[in-house]
């Protein structure tokens, strides 16, 4: 396993999309452009990988896109009301800080379909010292739930997976132990998560989660994805997306779909592309991004590439808006198997907030 190359999690917009032509119009683009009514051809050559600025049906017209990455519930955490946690809201001047959010999935995240015998993930996650706030629960079957909430620092579930994968959303929260001194000032280092499963455990500091990306691939062929950003106290929206990546067994590419979702988890849209190499010889993607409704959220645009000697790699870009300006960056990692079809993306997408950086 390995990650992102350190130059590439803090390239900026402009450096990550420095290929190919791109108007610097403020406003809608001329009706000549077309780009409104245009048929959507895929081109890895054009500015805005063939697609058009229009709306689509809701899940681009596919039922099973819908299906596939449709809503999670979200859970009602009897610890966001504990007084060691909203005290730790602002900080001894009264300012508001701001929040870490971890993704974490597990199972058969590849769509591999030689992936049938049953994997019990039963398991936890836990902090110390800090409490866990459980947002979402992300592709829980009946048979899997959540154990009951004891400790603010200590989140336990009933988990097992053959062909699909479950998942949790949750917010840590760096706060003391005991409610003594719940303004104290903590040591990210010396705060620890761990996730801990019969197939697989791993431990990472606070210091580590803002921009984390982690995929670790088991021998089974399972596989256990962690995803982590920093909301700054400022109002500027963040998120997850993720999906399937299905490379081509005859070409340098392939095509990904899936759908973003907010720093709690909140269905934001369905995401649809494809990645290859242009005339230039650069490894490019381009994809649409669209509310749950179909409407219009952006064209997006990046690099792709590989690590050396694994059947993955990373990916970095943006997505423009009509008005044909960038409106955020995104980023994260790609995995594949031998399965022709199995393969997975996850990663995380900020806008463009200056007030933020």
């Amino acid at each position: 396993m390995k990650h992102l190359p350190a130059f590439l999690v803090f390239l900026s917009i402009s450096a990550v999309l420095a290929f190919g032509g791109c108007s610097e119009s403020d406003g809608p683009s001329a009706p000549e452009d077309n780009l409104y009514t245009r048929e959507q051809v895929a081109n890895v050559d054009d500015p805005y990988g063939g697609y058009n600025f229009a709306d689509e049906a809701p899940g681009f017209g596919d039922p099973a896109l819908i299906d596939e990455f449709g809503d999670d519930p979200d859970f009602n955490d009897p610890f966001e009301s504990d007084p060691a946690v909203t005290t730790r809201e602002r900080d001894r001047e009264g300012r508001l800080r701001g929040r870490v959010f971890l993704a974490v999935t597990w199972g058969n995240l590849h769509k591999d379909s030689t992936i049938t015998h049953v994997t019990d993930w039963t398991g936890s996650l836990a902090v110390k010292p800090g409490a866990i706030l459980l947002q979402r629960i992300m592709r829980f079957e009946p048979e899997d739930y959540i154990l009951p909430r004891t400790e603010r620092g200590l989140l336990e579930w009933v988990s097992h997976t053959s062909t699909g994968f479950d998942g949790v959303l949750v917010r840590i929260v760096p706060c003391p132990s005991t409610t003594a001194d719940v303004q104290a000032e903590i040591d990210s280092a010396n705060t620890v998560i761990t996730f801990s499963s019969g197939p697989f455990t791993a431990s990472f500091t606070l210091a580590q989660l803002p921009g984390l990306h982690r995929i670790v691939t088991l021998d089974d062929g399972n596989a256990v994805a962690f995803d982590a950003i920093y909301v700054p106290p400022v109002s500027c929206p963040r998120g997850f997306l993720g999906g399937v990546w299905r490379h081509h067994a005859e070409r340098e590419g392939g095509k990904f779909f899936g759908k973003y979702i907010s720093e709690t988890g909140l269905h934001m849209g369905f995401v649809k592309g494809f990645y290859g190499v242009n005339k230039d010889g650069h490894k490019v993607f381009f994809g649409k991004w669209i509310s749950r409704s179909g409407e219009f959220r952006g064209v997006l645009r990046g690099r792709w590439g590989h690590f050396e000697g694994e059947k993955a790699g990373y990916f970095a870009g943006g997505w423009m808006g009509r008005d044909r300006r960038f409106h955020g960056d995104l980023k994260g990692e790609w995995r594949r198997n031998d399965e022709r079809d199995a393969g997975f993306f996850r990663g995380v997408w900020a806008a463009d907030c200056a007030d933020a950086r």
